[in-house]
């Protein structure tokens, strides 16, 4: 029998659906057969507990909203007679730690949280099974009292001795009283459940072990059950031991009759619950509050910002701040996590110090993240708090025997409580925090709605997107290229256009940057290369030598991408572009890494054939332009530096002195200077006098098609005949 047992076992856990499962159920079956007597082999029990570990995992795969399975799987474990009174701790153990590694899953956000679903799940099903359970116990407890007394009357003697046998040896604490509540007898699992002795209950009440509320309470109670309004009581409550500890038990009390049917005393029956009560409280700790920091939960903060908004009256002011920690990733990586940890948790704790607990709320919403609620605010007493506690957090912390200091970025919005709702809130702060991020960090950012409204609204596009890309509702247009002394067409420029259903053509300013920061960006810059790349081959076929220039601007990322030289090579092998024709531009912000080196795709695109322009130069956030040891082409003026010369005819002279300088210094690399956005015959003019080449931009003509672009090519010019 017991190979047949071992054998179906073992074709279970063969057969289990998730294969790292069979492992898991293992260690789980180790875990369980340590803390309860089981009625059965250890394999069996192992085939039963792979079940188990099966249904958890459909679970956490498929993040059904129902958990009734995962309730299932705790009132299994009871009818597997694991009810020893380490074994659901150890169950809940073994899976909270080793679930999600046995299914290759990461233990983030997301998955936690799951999994502190199906382990609350887990031990309700529990619980109301040990009860159960428990209650069956009792009952049959019950009925040997009833049997001992009705054998009592053909046999005192031998009923006497079954009675005493079940009463003496019961894990449950069994009392006998009176009907004034006096206790008459107990059993030694009562004497040790309440650290009493026999002599010393005798000379106590049944409400004498309770609090004094609860106790007045089953007091109420137990006189409906003398008068017959209860046919018995059941209660989950504490009661006090004899050292003054509280104790949670589950209490049952049977009142037993005469032969007259007249109430004649009460059997109680108690069940330690302090180990389950005490696990619940844990886990319910540890659902509301962070582990790490004992600050609110993402979900908890919500809910307690959710009542305090609630609370108040619709004309106070209310604020909330979120700060994301700068750098925090540098210490994870560049000392530990253990480091890291420390600097979170004194990050908590300088928040706390700064936070008047009276009137807000403080919260860890996410890894670096935390948010900070202010009722009966103004701005500027929001910004003197961020200010405040900015000025704390970036004080060093020692963690590993060293000093650790980080900044941080701080997202505000502060406004009426009226009609405010936390997640809206919440999003605001967090858009705002991100405006500081990209604007230099270590500093803070107040909410504005158009602001905001645009953001949301560029988001929103940004979602869009890929369903763009998949229907080809993106296309690319061509604007021309020219030298400002004649206005010869030397080249165009590649850029995508998006046709929306609902907004019409958008330009790409109207979506590329929620692009770059959406990480769509990359798909949009390959289809336009693709495209540029075959229209370039198709001019060079049509018109030979006078086929124009082909400009591509190649984002930060795609240009920092290894995988850039073989997208370009295949490109050019698949359209029959030479890459000649090709003028990649390149930002001045990436053309050189983070030791001031150039970059290194820089010498393989030269090597290539590929010509190689620094764009953006005197735009926002650039630095100054070194052209030392960079293997490019020429330089592309930002048009918002073109733009800084206005368009009357006498322009900036600072614009223009600055304009000059990067002129000279071009022209001491030998490289020509192109300009961006040139709006005017006035710029045009002033950008040829201090020594600019060539210039793009609406005075040179729009984006076209490529139709509209061929009668240019054909006479050389920007300006063809109509």
């Amino acid at each position: 029998m017991a190979d047949r047992h071992d054998s179906s076992a073992g074709q279970r856990e063969q057969g289990t659906l998730f294969p790292g499962l069979a492992e898991f159920a293992r260690e789980w079956t180790s875990a369980a057969v340590a803390t309860s007597t089981v009625p059965m082999s250890r394999a069996e029990l192992r085939g039963i507990l792979t079940g188990f570990a099966e249904s958890l995992a459909v679970l956490v795969r498929e993040r059904s909203a129902d958990l009734q399975p995962a309730v299932d799987v705790g009132t299994g474990l009871v009818s597997a007679q694991l009810v020893g009174s380490q074994a659901l701790e150890a169950s809940l153990r073994v899976v909270g730690r080793r679930l999600l590694p046995a299914l290759g899953l990461t233990e983030d956000e997301a998955h936690s949280t799951r999994l502190v679903d199906l382990l609350g799940a887990m031990t309700s099903g529990y619980l109301d099974a040990l009860r159960d359970h428990i209650s069956e116990q009792q009952e049959t407890m019950k009925k040997a009292v009833f049997r001992a007394r009705d054998a009592a009357e053909r046999a005192l003697r031998a009923s006497e001795r079954r009675f005493r046998t079940v009463f003496s040896e019961s894990v449950v604490g069994i009392a006998i009283g009176d009907l004034q509540g006096n206790i008459v007898s107990s059993n030694l699992a009562l004497q040790d459940m309440l650290g009493l002795t026999s002599d010393e209950l005798r000379q106590r009440t049944a409400y004498d072990l309770m609090p004094a509320t609860d106790a007045e309470d089953m007091a109420k109670a137990y006189e409906r059950l003398i008068s017959g309004t209860y046919t018995s009581l059941r209660s989950e409550q504490r009661l006090i031991r004899g050292d003054g500890e509280p104790i949670w038990a589950h209490i049952v009390v049977s009142l037993i009759k005469d032969e007259h049917g007249l109430p004649d005393y009460p059997v109680v029956m108690v069940e330690d619950l302090t180990d389950l009560h005490m696990l619940q409280e844990r886990w319910r700790q540890q659902t509301l509050h962070d582990p790490l920091t004992g600050l609110f939960t993402r979900a908890f903060f919500l809910s307690k910002m959710e009542s305090a908004i609630g609370g108040s009256a619709p004309d106070v002011r209310i604020g909330l701040a979120v700060f994301g920690l700068d750098g925090l990733s540098v210490i994870n990586n560049g000392v530990s996590h253990e480091a890291g940890d420390a600097v979170l948790k004194a990050a908590a704790d300088r928040l706390r110090s700064v936070l008047d607990p009276d009137n807000g709320l403080l919260g860890r919403i996410s890894g670096d993240h935390f948010a900070l609620l202010v009722v009966r605010s103004t701005t500027n007493s929001m910004i003197d708090l961020v200010e405040r506690a900015r000025r704390r957090i970036a004080e060093p912390v020692k963690a590993m025997d060293r000093q650790l200091s980080v900044t941080a970025s701080v997202g505000i919005v502060e406004r009426c409580s009226r009609g405010a709702e936390p997640m809206e809130l919440l999003r605001a702060a967090d858009m705002a925090l991100g405006w500081a991020k990209r604007e230099g960090k270590d500093q803070w950012a107040l909410f504005e709605t158009d602001r905001g409204e645009a953001e949301r609204h560029s988001m929103a596009l940004a979602t869009e997107l890929p369903g763009a890309l998949h229907e080809q509702r993106v296309s690319v247009e061509y604007q021309p290229i020219a030298r400002l002394e004649d206005r010869r067409l030397v080249g165009v420029e590649a850029l995508v256009f998006w046709d929306h259903h609902e907004l019409g053509v958008l330009s790409p300013a109207d979506f590329l940057p929620m692009a770059t920061r959406t990480g769509h960006i990359l798909p949009l810059a390959g289809l336009v290369l693709r495209e540029a790349c075959t229209q370039a081959a198709n001019w060079r076929t049509e018109f030979g030598d006078a086929a124009p220039l082909m400009a591509v601007h190649l984002p930060d990322r795609q240009a920092r991408d290894q995988e850039l030289i073989g997208l370009l090579m295949s490109m050019v092998r698949s359209s029959g572009v030479e890459p000649d024709q090709l003028q990649l531009e390149i930002d001045q912000n990436v053309i050189r890494d983070d030791r001031g080196e150039p970059l290194e795709a820089l010498s393989v695109l030269a090597d290539n054939g590929f010509q190689v322009v620094i764009s953006g130069v005197g735009g926002s956030g650039r630095g100054p332009l070194t052209l030392a040891g960079l293997p490019v082409r020429g330089v592309k003026l930002a048009p918002t530096f073109v733009a800084a010369l206005g368009t009357a005819a006498r322009p900036d002279p600072l614009v223009v002195r600055a304009i000059g300088g990067v002129v000279s210094l071009a022209e001491v690399a030998g490289l020509p200077v192109l300009a961006a956005g040139v709006t005017s015959q006035a710029q045009a003019a002033t950008l040829r006098d201090v020594g600019v080449v060539l210039g793009q931009g609406e005075h040179f003509g729009p984006f076209a098609l490529p139709f509209e672009i061929e009668p240019m090519i054909a006479e050389g010019t920007v300006d063809p005949a109509p």
